[in-house]
Parts: structure tokens; sequence; C-alpha cells
């Protein structure tokens, strides 16, 4: 199980893994002489079978915190007994809600420097900070380093937390890079999080973004060297046939060809209290994964996106990206350095769209944020014929299951393009009522 520390700069992240692990996660020079994370941390305790990530707290290093998180991880939201909640403990909360977690915990740290009454009033102002997030119920541990009793009662909740289920074991594995080294004798390591599908040693990966194959000479998860990691763990994965030099956080390894993505059409969900309308081509970054790139907002309709609404809109990408339908992005404004939303992937294109607002297209669209494939097929079939690359792109559907699919519908393919039987018959007819006159 992954357990994924956010909060406030100096709310005692660092020092709360130290204690319930033994291992100072801030490893650069530079973090020891500030005195402040700035780059992911890690540690392991019980033989790897919980795993922490201390991501950074301060703002300028939001990029970072949200690279440590994937939607399957457990959360762990540290709060300062005498700070109390702070702006970045509700901006990393925001993210944490936007990218799907579900499953958490609080500490209330430096409990030893607040009074009783201090403590009771932050535990309510803790309750106003999570009131309608997956947070509402999570238990709140009151800790101290100073105290290791506190720090017991802790790791015993931690220790009785079920992983959640892998959910995408069957589908072609996926793995967002966060580090890449070399290890003298070894070559080539890179670490992350294996976002779906299963590794194991011996397996050909494609290398995204430069395409070059690679060979799994050895994994390493939970901390212990293995024959396979699956969805949800972090993992170490030696390389063979990729130097070093050109690999970096941001890139991804597949068990399948990736695919260079310069729009993303996502599902965005506006924070209520972002401060502005949402305009059309407002200047953004965007973080995916380990990814992230500039851009724009494309919105789908005239007028402004309003605070705390949901709609499909395009991400206009300056670099590209590599994205599949369900993926989650945070959306951050660029004037504002403040996080505007976020939302998941229904949709991506190599190019960006030269007509943007046309009617077809929308229907598509609207077709492709179903999250059920069998639906989608439905709808883009009611539509018409349509391009099986494109869905096999974007879903990544075998294609076994798609004849399967298509065959429910009672369709066919013919020369890349799905088409209902009855809808290929009316053209043949029409095709022959021209020849004939």
């Amino acid at each position: 199980m992954i357990i994924t520390l956010a909060g406030h700069v100096d709310h005692g992240k660092t020092s709360l893994v130290k204690a319930l692990s033994g291992v100072d996660t801030d490893r650069l020079a530079e973090e020891k002489q500030r005195g402040l994370t700035i780059d992911l941390g890690f540690a392991y305790i019980d033989q790897g079978r919980i795993g922490f990530v201390d991501v950074p707290g301060h703002h300028r290093f939001i990029h970072n915190m949200v690279a440590g998180v994937a939607s399957n991880q457990t959360a762990l939201l540290v709060i300062a007994a005498d700070d109390g909640p702070m702006p970045q403990s509700q901006e990393h909360l925001d993210i944490l809600q936007l990218l799907g977690i579900e499953q958490g915990i609080i500490a209330l740290t430096k409990c030893d420097r607040a009074s009783a009454e201090r403590i009771t009033q932050c535990r309510q102002e803790i309750a106003n900070l999570v009131h309608g997030t997956f947070l509402s119920a999570a238990p709140i541990f009151q800790t101290s380093i100073e105290d290791p009793n506190s720090i017991s009662a802790l790791l015993e909740h931690l220790r009785s937390l079920q992983a959640r289920d892998s959910e995408d074991l069957n589908k072609p594995f996926r793995l967002a890079v966060d580090r890449a080294f070399s290890i003298k004798g070894s070559g080539l390591v890179v670490t992350g999080t294996a976002h779906q599908g299963v590794l194991h040693t011996e397996d050909t990966l494609y290398h995204f973004p430069s395409g070059s194959q690679v060979r799994v000479r050895g994994l390493r998860a939970q901390d212990q060297e293995v024959q396979q990691v699956q969805q949800g763990e972090r993992c170490a994965v030696n390389l063979s046939g990729l130097d070093t030099d050109a690999t970096k956080r941001g890139d991804w390894l597949s068990a399948t060809p990736p695919a260079a993505c310069m729009e993303l059409t996502v599902n965005l969900s506006t924070l209520s209290r972002f401060p502005r309308p949402v305009k059309h081509w407002t200047p953004v970054h965007i973080y995916h994964a380990t990814s992230h790139s500039t851009g724009h907002i494309a919105l789908h309709a005239s007028g402004a996106l309003q605070p705390g609404e949901t709609a499909l809109c395009d991400l206009v990408l300056d670099e590209p990206l590599w994205a599949l339908h369900g993926d989650q992005v945070i959306v951050r404004d660029h004037g504002l350095d403040t996080t505007l939303g976020g939302g998941n992937v229904v949709y991506t294109s190599d190019q960006q769209s030269n007509r943007r607002r046309n009617q077809q297209r929308l229907e598509q669209l609207n077709a492709h944020s179903q999250q059920d494939i069998d639906a989608t097929i439905a709808e883009l079939l009611d539509g018409g014929d349509f391009r099986l690359d494109d869905l096999q792109r974007v879903r990544q559907v075998a294609a076994d299951e798609l004849k399967a699919l298509l065959g429910k519908h009672d369709a066919l393919q013919v020369n890349g393009q799905a088409i209902r039987k009855t809808q290929l018959s009316e053209l043949a007819k029409q095709a022959l009522i021209k020849l004939q006159t």
C-alpha cells in the first residue's frame, strides 16, 4: 500500500515519515540546507508492505507534488496544530480530490506546541476544511515526534488499512517515470508508479517520447527484488536499450506503442473557490501523472466556464503528452499560479482541432465521455460510422474485444470504419439506385 503525504510547507511531513519509518526522505543537499522538501521522497516499512511518498509542501514545487500522487493511493493529510489549515493544505486537498483519491487519514502534527484549547479549535478548522470531500469522515490522529505513543497509534492504524484492489490488471502495462539514474554494473534504472497492467522481467516495453523498445532486466517493488509488478505499486525497473540521458521525469513505459498527444479533451471541473470565470484560451499549466505541459483551455461553447461548473473542453498543449481515456489531469492557471480545476481525459488527438465547435465533433466527444465503452460504441454508431483506430488508441481496447463489442450492436468493420449492418445495407441500396439511373 502506498501512502502519499500532503500538506502545507513546514507542517512536519518529512519529520512524520522519519518517525514512522526511520528514513529521512530529504535526500538532496539543497533540501538539507533550506529545511524544506523540494523533490519526492520515498520510504518503506514492514518488508515493503507499506510505502510512503513525501511530497513538497511549498507552492513553488506543486508540479512535484502532483507527480507523487496516483489515484489508487492512500492520502495522509498533514496539518500542524499550531498553524492549522493553511493555503497549501487547501490546494493539496483539492488536488487529491481532483485526482480521484478515495481513501485517507489526517495527522495533526506538532501537538506538543499547542494548548488543548488550540487543538480543539484546530480540529474544528480541519472539519470545515474537509467537509464534503473524501476526507470528511477520516480519522484525525494527534501526533508529536516528541511522543512515540502518538506515532505508534497512527502507525497501527495505517497497518490496519487495506490497499485498494487493482482494477486494470488486464490492460497493457503503463508506468509513469519519476526518476531515472544509472547504477554501476546494472545500467539504467527508472522508478515510478504502475498505472495499469502487470509487468514481468524480460518483458519488452516502449519508451515515450522516444518510441524506443526496451527490455526489462530486473524489477524491484516493496523495496525488494521481484519477478513481477502490477498496477498501484511503486517499482524500480532496470532497463536495457535506452540511455540514461534520454530518460527523465514525465516519460512513460508502456507495453503498447504510445502516441504523442497535442490536444486533450477533458471533462473539466473547476473549483468553486477559483476567483474568476474561465474564459476561452485561458493560458494554463497541465499536469498529468509525472508529466507537465503549458497550454490553453479551448471551450466548446461561447461565454465562460463559471467557478464550480463542469464541462467538456479541450486542452491545447504546447508540448506533447501521452494520455488515455480515464486519466486524470490537474489544471493550474498560468497567471494566478493556483489550481483552477481538473478532470478526466475522454479523448486525445495528435494535432489541434480546426473545427473545434463542429456539431458532429461535439457529438462524438460526448460519446467518448461515456465511462462504459459499450455505451460509447452505441452512441458513435447512432451517429453513423466512425474510425476504429481512434477508439483503440484512446481506450486501448484489444482487437478481439472490439470485435465482440461491435457484434453486440450488429456492426461490422469496413476499411477501418465501424458501421451497423442495417446502415451498410441502406448505403448499398442507395448506391445501386444511383448506378441504375
